[in-house]
This record gives structure tokens, C-alpha cells and sequence, in this order.
């Protein structure tokens, strides 16, 4: 145990920490100085220890930048150490209008209002255009979580009014990602595109620090809701690395939208593995608005693999304490309900989003409340008639908000409902052609509810994340007798139809083992079983095999890698001749290749050589679609597919290269930018001289 600290001992470190916050004023309201902050820390014990108060000044300014980093808990512990009586009057507004935000991203919506309450008045009586900024911005953040949109609106106009007069980077930024994200939530996402483009052109202006990147997540999650996937996540990933290098807790919020981006394009494993991650972080820190939005998503991703999970992980979403997330937690406890068919609990949980959402003018959340309580209508009832009604207010909704995913869902659900195959297949057809795959049907939500068009009897899915589907349920992991099994089927799979020997396929599965025979016949048994569990078919009907060899059939088994491969190779024949039809076969095509081949498991070079092969294949298809569409009379719907050629391969420098021509082509001009620091800094990374930047952006 550490010695009592003397009143000498306590008057230095008083006086150091001071002198600390002082010095590295600008870097701590950034939340950039780890080294000052780790060295603060120390200081702080020691005054703790000592039963002396931190000078309000320094308290202030430690705490705002634990909070910029994500560290709520050490934001409010320096703000409760804070020395209040006698301190200088703009320290203390700044003081009470930090904490209240901090208070706020814990969801402590009492203390939180109480706080900004309090820094408002002192923030008048101090007269100081900063403090007042950052009252105001505390006032806005109460405003929100209390559902009052005219007090929010109001507040972040004075907030910004007070913010341009102190020449306050951060906090012009702050209230700019702040109202960005306000109209995410309602829905206009081209609303807050304009706020988010702003936030990021005054972050380039430089001292914004970590605040900056915030604005890539909101950007990110407005593409997000108008349905543009592949420059979603391209949008994520600069911060998602900023936030990593810098070793911040913030890295929840990126992996919390990365993992929606997932979620909705039907990449189960990886929304999971992001979903993870991003609770783990926000429970080191306790930042309930991330928390609660991930655990919701979760919990909608894990309910094909774990049921039971996914009720824990919704569960747990409802109860947290939650800033502005306790909508989504509704939601997916409602969906989770009606993919276990309680149908009951689904209407009632679909019903409390509704109300929530309408309160909170959450038209998205209010859209995905009515679909969630159609269906479980529809479900129970077998009516079209008591649904409809419920799908027509939330196409009307979808449309408003220019959401090209949930759009092209509704018509769907509409189509399925009231028997019009063909418009049907137009639906499925869209989505396809803005990325969906087909396991999205897996995941809770509207599609998983009426399933794929023609489900086939067995399923084997392989880019990405593997999974096989049989009869309309995916075989967890857990479910397979054995290891060798299970990436027997994989090693088939990756043949494309093709049969393989058996000496070479045993030699896949037991590298250097002799003899092996009889292993290989339990193998090939199990996995038969797996995928025919009712032993109704012939021993042959998926996996067929003789004494010489063993193959997976594709006329009777849905093989992922072979539907690219045709479509793929097709499409780009259609491209080469002309035909009328390439553009929706490039994109259908390039639907089917969401993610590499056995992504997020380990394997030996066969399993390299497949995926590379494929990747070129994908890179081709989305690189000839991007052309197509370049040259066409919207040229800027080719921007999401060369973010795709890229996402596929960052290194791919004439991809680059026509991004940001296209970009600025199309009037975009502060993505060209953002684009072409992404091409250099790629093309450092391998030692190759990028294009000058005025050549490409003023063509």
C-alpha cells in the first residue's frame, strides 16, 4: 500500500496537473494526449489519496478528453474530483456542461439533465461564447434523450451560433456530427449527409482530433440507410483504424456500424464477430449507446446459430440503461420473439417500438415496427388483409426516407402477401443488385419471416463465412459430428461440381497420414447425415462417391461458389457482346460475392488458390459493371461498385485511380479528396508514386 501523501505532496501534484492540462490543452479537448493522460492518472491518485480536490480547470479538460476517447468512466471520475468552490467561472460552466454529456452517453438521463441544467446558467453568468457552445450542446444531447426535437433543434443552433464565435473546431464539428446524426435517426439521411460533409470539411482544417473520425461513423451509417453498402463500410474503415492506432474505446462505435452494414447484407458471421467486439469495448467503458445498439444486433445475427442467445443478448439490450438506443433493443427482442414464432410477444414488442419510435420521430424504427407487427399478424392469422394496411404505411415511410434496401424488402413482403409472384422476383432481384445475399434470410428480421423464394432442400455457402442450410435451418457449428466432416464438405464445395479422388481428398484432410481409408468413409457418412438427416434419399443424392472419388452434386445441392462462377462468367460474356442484359447480370453477379471464400477460417493453400481465384473473378465482374455504369446516364451509380473492386482489393490502383476521376466528375468534391488520400496512402503502403492529385481531380 502506498504511503499517505504529505500536504506538500498534494500541492505539487495539484499544481503539476494544472500545468498539464495547460499545456496540452488543445491535444486533451482532441482526446489525442494518451501520454498526458496516462501521466495525469498517476497525479490524480495521489490527490485522491490525499482527500484534495483536482483544480477545476485541469479536471475539465482530462475529463473531456477521456470522453472524446469513449472512457466514460474516467471522464466522470475526473469530473468528480473537480474542485467547484471559488473556481474560475468558465472552468466550472465547462466543467458542469462536460459532465452532463458524459452523464448522457451513460444513460443517465436524471443526472445527465440536472448537470446541463446547471451549466447552462453558469455558462450565461460566465458570458464566454465556449462554455456556452458546450452548454448548449449538453442541453441538446438532455433535449434528445427526452424526445423534445424543437428544444434539440434549438439548442445545437445556439450551440453552433456560440461555437463560430469562439472559433471552436471541436465543438463546430461535435454539433455538426451531433445534428447528423439526429437526422439519421429520422430518417433524412441526405440531411445528414450535408451536416456530416461539413463536419468532416472543418475536421480537414485540423485540431479536431478524435471528433473528427466520428464523422465518417455517422456518414457511414446515413449511407447505410439509403441502401449504399460497399461505401458504408469504405466510409468506416479510416475510423475503425484511427481509433484502433490511437487505442480508443470509440473503436465500439465503428464496429457497431460495420457490424449493421453486415448484418444487413446477410454476413451473419461477420455482423457477429463486429458485434462482439463492439460490446466488449462499450462494457470496458460504459457507453450504453453503443452498447445497447450492438447487443440488439447481436441478438438479431445469433438467432439462426443460438435462439436462446439471441433472446439472452435481447434481453439484456432492453434492460440496459441506453442514451438513444432502447428502440433498436425493442425491436430486435420483437423480431427475435417472431423468428421463435411467439407470436404474441412479437405483436407486443412490435407495438412498444411503435410507440417509442413515434415519439422519438424515428421514422426507420417506426417503418421496421410496422413490418415486424404485419407479419406477426399475418403469421397468426393467415390474413393478408390484417397486414397490408400496416405494409402500406411503411413502404410510404421507405420511400420517404430514399431507403433503396428496405424499399425493395417492402416490395417483397407486398408481393409475398398478396401472391404477385412477379413483382416478387423485381424485389428480390433489386436487392440483389444492392448487395443483399441470400443469408440475410436467415437473419430475424422481415426476410427471414418469409424466406427465400425457392429455398433449395440443402444449402452450402462458402464466401464468407461457411455455413450449410438444410431444409431452412442452418447446422450450427456445434451440430457436426466432426471437425474432418465438416471441411470435407468444404474441400467439395470448393470444386465447383467437380469430383475429386479419394486419395487426394484424404490427403487434404490427414496431410501425411497413411491409411486412411476408413477415416475417409466415416467422413463422407457423417457429412451425409448432416446434410440428409432424415436419411430420405439416395446415399448420392448431395454427396455422391464410388470407390475412386466423391464429389458434392450442384444439381441437387446450392453451392454458393458455383452460382458466381456460371453467373459470374456469363455476365461478363453478356458485358463483352454487348447485350442488353449485362448490366442486371453484372449485378446479380456481383451480388453473389460478398465477402472472400472461407473468410474467417484457416485453411492450407488449397483453400488460398480458391480464393484467389474467385476474388479475380469478382474484381472483373464488379470492375466491368463499375464501366457500364459509368458510361451511362448516371455515372455516379458506378461509385459503389469500384469502392466494391477495392474493398475486394486495396491495392488496385487503376480502381483508385477512376474513383476519384468519377468522384469529382460527379460533383463530389470533398469524397474525391477524401479518396485520393486513401489512393496515396495505399500506394505508399507498396512503394508505388499515386497519380498528382490536380490531374485527377480536375478531370
Amino acid at each position: 500500500m502506498s504511503a499517505q501523501p504529505t500536504p506538500a505532496d498534494a500541492e505539487a501534484a495539484a499544481r503539476t496537473v494544472l500545468a498539464l492540462a495547460q499545456r496540452h490543452s488543445s491535444e486533451l479537448l482532441g482526446g489525442t494526449a494518451a501520454a498526458a493522460l496516462e501521466q495525469a492518472a498517476g497525479l490524480l491518485a495521489v490527490l485522491e489519496l490525499a482527500g484534495r480536490r483536482v483544480p477545476a480547470a485541469a479536471a475539465w479538460r482530462f475529463g473531456v478528453a477521456h470522453h472524446q476517447r469513449g472512457e466514460f468512466s474516467q471522464a466522470v471520475a475526473w469530473f468528480a474530483a473537480a474542485a467547484t468552490t471559488d473556481a474560475d467561472p468558465v472552468d466550472r460552466a465547462r466543467l458542469l456542461a462536460a459532465h452532463a454529456s458524459a452523464r448522457w452517453a451513460q444513460g443517465d438521463a436524471q443526472r445527465s439533465r440536472q448537470l446541463a441544467d446547471d451549466a447552462l446558467v453558469a455558462a450565461r453568468d460566465a458570458g464566454d461564447d465556449a462554455a456556452l457552445a458546450a452548454a448548449w450542446v449538453s442541453q441538446a444531447l438532455v433535449c434528445a434523450l427526452e424526445g423534445d426535437r424543437a428544444a434539440n433543434q434549438h439548442a445545437y443552433q445556439r450551440a453552433l451560433a456560440h461555437a463560430t464565435a469562439a472559433d471552436d473546431v471541436i465543438t463546430l464539428v461535435r454539433v455538426h456530427n451531433n445534428l447528423g446524426s439526429m437526422h439519421n435517426e429520422e430518417g433524412r439521411y441526405d440531411a445528414a449527409l450535408r451536416h456530416l460533409d461539413q463536419s468532416i470539411t472543418i475536421a480537414e482544417r485540423g485540431g479536431a482530433g478524435l471528433v473528427g473520425p466520428l464523422a465518417n461513423i455517422n456518414r457511414a451509417e446515413a449511407l447505410l440507410g439509403l441502401g449504399r453498402l460497399d461505401e458504408a463500410l469504405t466510409e468506416v474503415e479510416p475510423a475503425r483504424e484511427v481509433f484502433r492506432a490511437a487505442g480508443s474505446p470509440m473503436l465500439a462505435f465503428a464496429l457497431s456500424i460495420e457490424g449493421d452494414a453486415q448484418r444487413i447484407r446477410g454476413n451473419a458471421a461477420r455482423a457477429q464477430a463486429a458485434y462482439r467486439e463492439a460490446v466488449e469495448r462499450a462494457e470496458s467503458t460504459g457507453n450504453a449507446q453503443v452498447l445497447v445498439s450492438a447487443l440488439a444486433g447481436l441478438a438479431r445475427a445469433t438467432v439462426a446459430d443460438d435462439p436462446a442467445a439471441a433472446t439472452a443478448f435481447a434481453k439484456r439490450a432492453v434492460d440496459e440503461p441506453a442514451a438513444l438506443g432502447d428502440v433498436r433493443a425493442i425491436q430486435a427482442a420483437g423480431w427475435v420473439a417472431l423468428a421463435q414464432h411467439e407470436l404474441e410477444s412479437a405483436e407486443s414488442w412490435a407495438q412498444r417500438a411503435a410507440a417509442e419510435a413515434g415519439r422519438r420521430h424515428d421514422l426507420p424504427e417506426l417503418a421496421d415496427a410496422l413490418e415486424l407487427r404485419a407479419l406477426a399478424r399475418w403469421t397468426a392469422t393467415g390474413r393478408p388483409d390484417e397486414a397490408m394496411p400496416l405494409l402500406a404505411e411503411a413502404a410510404e415511410i421507405w420511400l420517404e426516407t430514399g431507403s433503396a434496401i428496405r424499399s425493395a424488402v417492402s416490395r417483397v413482403l407486398t408481393a409475398r402477401l398478396t401472391g404477385d409472384r412477379g413483382a416478387e422476383e423485381l424485389g428480390r432481384q433489386a436487392l440483389h443488385a444492392l448487395g443483399v445475399r441470400a443469408d440475410a434470410y436467415v437473419i430475424a428480421g422481415p426476410l427471414r419471416e418469409i424466406g427465400m423464394a425457392t429455398a433449395p432442400a440443402v444449402a452450402v455457402r462458402t464466401l464468407g463465412s461457411f455455413a450449410v442450410v438444410v431444409e431452412g435451418v442452418t447446422v450450427r457449428t456445434s451440430d457436426w459430428p466432426s471437425r474432418k466432416s465438416r471441411e470435407l464438405v468444404q474441400v467439395l464445395a470448393a470444386r465447383r461440381g467437380r469430383a475429386m479422388s479419394r486419395t487426394a481428398l484424404a490427403e487434404l484432410l490427414w496431410p501425411g497420414v497413411r491409411d486412411t481409408s476408413g477415416r475417409l468413409s466415416v467422413a463422407l457418412s457423417t457429412a451425409r447425415a448432416v446434410l440428409d438427416p432424415g436419411r430420405r434419399h439416395d446415399p448420392d443424392t448431395y454427396l455422391a462417391s464410388d470407390r475412386s472419388q466423391a464429389r458434392l452434386d450442384p444439381d441437387t445441392v446450392s453451392i454458393d461458389v458455383v452460382e458466381f462462377d456460371r453467373l459470374g462468367r456469363a455476365a461478363l460474356d453478356a458485358a463483352r457482346s454487348g447485350a442488353a442484359d449485362a448490366v442486371p447480370l453484372l449485378q446479380a453477379a456481383a451480388s453473389l460475392h460478398p465477402a472472400p471464400f472461407l473468410d474467417d477460417e484457416t485453411h492450407g493453400d488449397w483453400a488460398e488458390e480458391v480464393r484467389d481465384d474467385l476474388l479475380r473473378l469478382s474484381v472483373e465482374v464488379k470492375r466491368t459493371l463499375a464501366a457500364r455504369l459509368a458510361a451511362g446516364p448516371d455515372p455516379g451509380r458506378a461509385v459503389p461498385w469500384l469502392m466494391a473492386v477495392l474493398a475486394d482489393d486495396p491495392y488496385d490502383e487503376p480502381a483508385h485511380v477512376d474513383l476519384v476521376r468519377l468522384l469529382a466528375r460527379t460533383r463530389r468534391h470533398g469524397e474525391a479528396r477524401r479518396a485520393y488520400r486513401a489512393y496515396a496512402a495505399r500506394m505508399a503502403d507498396i512503394a508505388v508514386q499515386p497519380r498528382p492529385e490536380a490531374e485527377l481531380l480536375d478531370r
